[in-house]
Parts: C-alpha cells; sequence; structure tokens
C-alpha cells in the first residue's frame, strides 16, 4: 500500500496575522491584500471565516517580513479604521503532502487524531489537493513531527 502522505514539512519563525471585522466587498479584500503587496510581503496561507455582517481573514507569512508588515499594519489602520488587527510569533506551520492526498479518503482525519491524541492545538488550516498545512504552537512543533511521520511511516 502507497503512502497517502510522502512528505512533511515545516516552518517555525512565522507570523500569524488576523484581521477581524474586514468589510465583506471584494474590493476592500482586495485592497486589504494590495496594501501588504506594495511593502513586498509574500503571504503563505490565506484563511477565511465570513460572520454576518463582516469577515475575519488569517494569514500567515515569514518572520523575516516583521518590519515591512509593521509598516503594511499602519497603512492598513489608517485606511480601514474598523479593522481590528492581530499578531502573533508563537506559531510554526506544518504541512503534509502527497499525490495521494487528493484521491483518498482521511488524510486530513488522521493528521487531526494525531494532533488532538497529543493535546496539539491547531489554529488555522489551509488545504489544496496535495496538501493539508496547519499552524501550531511553536512548542508543539517537535511532537508534532515525530507523531506524524510514526502516523505515515515517513
Amino acid at each position: 500500500m502507497e503512502n497517502i502522505v510522502e512528505a512533511i514539512s515545516y516552518e517555525d519563525d512565522i507570523i500569524q496575522l488576523k484581521l477581524l471585522n474586514v468589510p465583506k466587498h471584494p474590493k476592500m479584500i482586495a485592497r486589504i491584500f494590495r496594501i501588504i503587496q506594495e511593502q513586498d510581503i509574500n503571504i503563505d496561507m490565506i484563511s477565511q471565516v465570513m460572520l454576518e455582517d463582516s469577515m475575519q481573514i488569517e494569514i500567515t507569512l515569514d518572520a523575516k517580513f516583521q518590519l515591512k508588515l509593521n509598516e503594511a499594519i499602519v497603512n492598513l489602520k489608517e485606511e480601514f479604521t474598523s479593522i481590528e488587527i492581530y499578531q502573533k510569533r508563537t506559531f510554526a506551520k506544518v504541512a503534509v503532502g502527497g499525490p495521494l492526498i487528493e484521491t483518498t479518503p482521511g488524510a486530513a482525519a488522521r493528521c487531526f487524531e494525531v494532533l488532538g491524541n497529543n493535546n496539539i492545538h491547531f489554529y488555522q488550516i489551509t488545504t489544496s489537493k496535495r496538501t493539508i498545512s496547519f499552524v501550531i504552537d511553536k512548542d508543539s512543533l517537535d511532537l508534532a513531527l515525530e507523531k506524524l511521520k510514526l502516523e505515515f511511516n515517513l
């Protein structure tokens, strides 16, 4: 039997940016991302939650962009006075990947069971056809990697 997951990667120095009270209009969202791009910041993960009157957006990026992010946040606050902006630097990102994730049910369930059984909390999730990425506490990274490698025979 082939492995569903062929590789596990991680980044241990990331920033998670959380934007609350984001207007739902696509032009406003585009403007937010343009302000970030104008500081030459490369974004990694993007997640959103639609709320009744607004939305929440969570973004991850490499910590090397901290100074540029600070400038982007100033610009965001000037242009969008209702948005609340929070950032955390206590997280790491783990990604499990392989071509069989796309066609094999249960990869996400297995990942989340490993995390849950080891009391490793996850705060943001994104997926693609071949990858499941999640943000966890930095101090849980070694345990998460060890247990995920064990689960997927890597």
